[in-house]
């Protein structure tokens, strides 16, 4: 397990917040780099820190029936505990990040 979320739809998305305790070092840093190239607007760096997050190939454990589905998109923020992300098929209100 990466991180425990809870999340809601919006709009086709899911946002919500996100606990990073039992994050491992290396994939925090991940979350790290991407919110110090987005509140940096350094966007020049953005395709290159999604695409390490992407290789990731997160997916959220289904609070209703246990399932698992691909996030994709995943956008966190450890500073402010934020998450936001799409799943590639089932909806969620509640997941965890595995």
């Amino acid at each position: 397990m990466v991180a425990v979320a809870h999340v809601t739809e919006q709009g086709g998305h899911y946002e919500g917040a996100i606990d990073l305790t039992q994050t491992p070092p290396r994939v925090r840093a991940l979350f790290e780099e991407f919110e110090e190239i987005v509140n940096g607007q350094m966007f020049s760096f953005l395709d290159e820190i999604e695409d390490k997050i992407a290789v990731l190939s997160l997916k959220a454990v289904l609070d209703n029936n246990g399932s698992e589905v691909l996030v994709k998109e995943l956008q966190v923020y450890p500073g402010t505990g934020d998450v936001s992300f799409k799943l590639a098929e089932v909806p969620a209100t509640s997941a965890k990040l595995a």
